[in-house]
């Protein structure tokens, strides 16, 4: 009964190896499919993303796409075209802000620099600017030279003769008195 036992053991073995062989041999045409190109497998796992999130209830979100950051923008200026608005003279960023609102309104820049609405805008933001910055910045916007308490003690001495009473202002007005005979003053003093 054991020599039975043993050749049931052993045809079992071999049905078991003949099995394996089978499952190898259906696993090799799997093996052979042709892979996919990257921009497939997004659409793939795209699809199935959305898929599991209308099973799921999450149909309202969107899922977002990657997307190239240098055309997230189209309104934002290259250096080829920074260079097109450079030839004709046009620079700066309330400038290249006029070109984009033109931009946004669909026009190309070829349109854009020939355009007479646009070349009246320019004007105008150029005088605007240049009468801006003709205005001088700061407190002290003229030429003119404020008068001061030394200025006036010289006035009064002038006229009258008279020393101020403060011994600071009559040390100044001497000092100012000496420079003005020396011819080293400057020469609003010497007037």
């Amino acid at each position: 009964m054991e020599n039975e036992n043993d050749e049931v053991i052993v045809d079992n073995v071999e049905e078991t190896n003949e099995e394996v062989t089978e499952e190898t041999e259906e696993k090799a045409p799997k093996s052979e499919k042709p892979k996919r190109t990257p921009q497939e497998e997004y659409e793939y796992h795209k699809g199935r993303t959305e898929r599991l999130a209308k099973k799921l209830g999450l149909k309202d979100e969107k899922v977002e796409s990657v997307k190239n950051t240098s055309t997230d923008k189209p309104s934002d200026l290259d250096y080829g075209q920074k260079a097109f608005l450079k030839a004709y003279g046009i620079s700066g960023s309330e400038e290249l802000a006029l070109i984009k609102q033109f931009q946004d309104r669909g026009f190309g820049l070829d349109s854009i620099v020939e355009d007479d609405v646009f070349k009246a805008k320019l004007t105008n933001l150029r005088e605007a600017k240049e009468s801006q910055d003709a205005i001088p910045k700061g407190k002290g916007r003229s030429a003119q030279v404020a008068s001061t308490n030394i200025d006036l003690a010289y006035a009064k001495f002038k006229e009258s003769g008279e020393w101020p009473q403060d011994f600071d202002t009559a040390k100044k007005l001497k000092d100012k008195i000496v420079e003005m005979d020396q011819g080293t003053a400057s020469i609003y003093a010497r007037k």
